[in-house]
């Protein structure tokens, strides 16, 4: 497993397995490839690591709407309890089509 997924890893699942629902929420920063969007809900496979469900309620239409499927995002926001869900703070499209293939996309010759 690479540092960068194991820290995310590590990372997540501390978020979700914290007891205290009194403690702060820590933000969570991650970079992945667009898979769906929607005007609510867009999901983001993170670099050689899982799917994530984002709650997209906290940002502007507008920004949502700059942002399509394969797109390149860098992703702000925390987990709040009892969801799953990453609750999105700032959103931000770095390219469209980078890197050229995902981790998951079947492998050319």
């Amino acid at each position: 497993m690479s540092r960068p997924r194991a820290v995310l890893t590590g990372f997540v699942l501390a978020l979700l397995l914290a007891s205290s629902s009194d403690a702060q929420e820590e933000p969570l920063r991650f970079e992945g490839r667009v898979i769906d969007v929607g005007p609510r809900e867009m999901l983001v496979a993170v670099d050689n690591g899982p799917v994530v469900m984002l709650d997209l309620m906290r940002i502007p239409q507008g920004e949502i709407r700059e942002i399509s499927q394969n797109d390149y995002v860098i992703v702000v926001g925390f987990i709040r309890r009892p969801s799953h869900k990453v609750i999105v703070t700032s959103i931000q499209r770095i390219s469209p089509w980078y890197p050229t293939a995902p981790w998951w996309a079947p492998q050319s010759p």
